[in-house]
């Protein structure tokens, strides 16, 4: 293969992407870690192999995704940014894509199945909860574009939080811990959704960051999302909230663990405010048209990284869930 045609495939696979995939897996790493010594010792082989698989799922969506997109000529309207012009440009053709997609989807589903069998006392159990999570996932990775179309119904950018949110960060507390126990009070599900708001949330702005600068193209190809619904006043107030609401959680945990480790994600907030200034400069500098918004998707994604990363090791000093 020549080096064109790597970096298409580079480009296509969108390997800058996947700290959506990480940033779960190292907050069910502190969960774990700081449950530690427990009657339940991490199983970090899985918890390996699991990330493989997250990032299998990835790969999938992000290949499904550009598939879908070429199919349904969301990036034919004028005007539209084509964020991966590889099979547009004829260097990846649309059957050897939706082959590497499926290839994908065929080694996740694989690794997956396998992960749902663990051994216990010397005999195999099998972990129901996890083959259960993994499904939704699964069905949520090969529907997003395609299939139910979760992203063109206005579904994409909710959907994606819970599935990159609570669900990836069960899934990965249930491969370093089979078996453990599930939450066992409304209580204790409300702490765990309030543990992985912050998670959810940021990864949802991202999306969302990406949808406002589509906002005229979206809608000139019939594509609903929060961006269109809420126009370019009310997606920046979506904006600001999808970006302090997990500073909110935080601050929320620290008072109700009575522990100051959980304010260590606040080294992350100058970013996060400069951000905002600079989404906020361009919608008043568009005095009512459509604001030409670039890069949002970029920089929120660089603040989930880094704010996600703090959270895991704030989550491990301060003892987890």
């Amino acid at each position: 293969m020549s080096a064109v045609g790597l970096k298409a495939w580079f480009l296509l696979f969108r390997p800058w992407s996947y700290a959506a995939t990480l940033v779960p897996f190292f907050v069910a790493a502190g969960i774990a870690w700081a449950a530690c010594p427990c009657a339940v010792t991490p199983c970090w082989g899985r918890w390996w192999i699991g990330l493989a698989c997250g990032l299998f799922f990835q790969a999938t969506v992000n290949l499904l995704n550009t598939w879908g997109d070429e199919r349904s000529g969301v990036d034919a309207v004028p005007g539209a940014v084509r964020t991966t012009p590889q099979v547009h440009d004829g260097l990846v053709t649309m059957r050897e894509l939706f082959a590497a997609a499926a290839a994908c989807a065929v080694a996740a589903a694989v690794t997956g199945i396998g992960l749902c069998f663990f051994r216990d006392g010397g005999a195999w159990r099998f972990d129901a909860p996890l083959f259960v999570a993994g499904l939704v996932g699964f069905l949520g990775a090969t529907n997003y574009s395609t299939g139910v179309k979760f992203k063109y119904r206005g579904l994409g950018v909710p959907f994606v939080a819970f599935l990159m949110g609570p669900l990836e960060v069960f899934v990965a507390v249930e491969l370093l811990r089979p078996a453990f126990a599930l939450p066992a009070t409304v209580a204790d599900w409300g702490m765990f959704a309030l543990f992985t708001l912050p998670v959810a949330l940021l990864v949802c702005v991202i999306m969302h960051g990406n949808d406002m600068r589509d906002i005229p193209t979206d809608r000139a190809a019939g594509i609903m999302t929060p961006a269109t619904m809420l126009g370019p006043r009310g997606s920046l107030v979506l904006y600001w909230f999808c970006h302090l609401a997990p500073y909110t959680a935080c601050a929320a945990l620290c008072v109700l663990g009575a522990t100051f480790w959980l304010a260590l994600p606040f080294l992350v907030l100058p970013l996060t405010v400069r951000t905002l200034r600079a989404a906020t400069a361009v919608f008043l500098a568009a005095d009512g048209g459509n604001p030409p918004w670039r890069g949002l998707e970029r920089a929120s994604g660089g603040i989930h990284l880094v704010f996600g990363a703090l959270y895991a090791v704030a989550i491990a000093c301060a003892g987890g869930v």
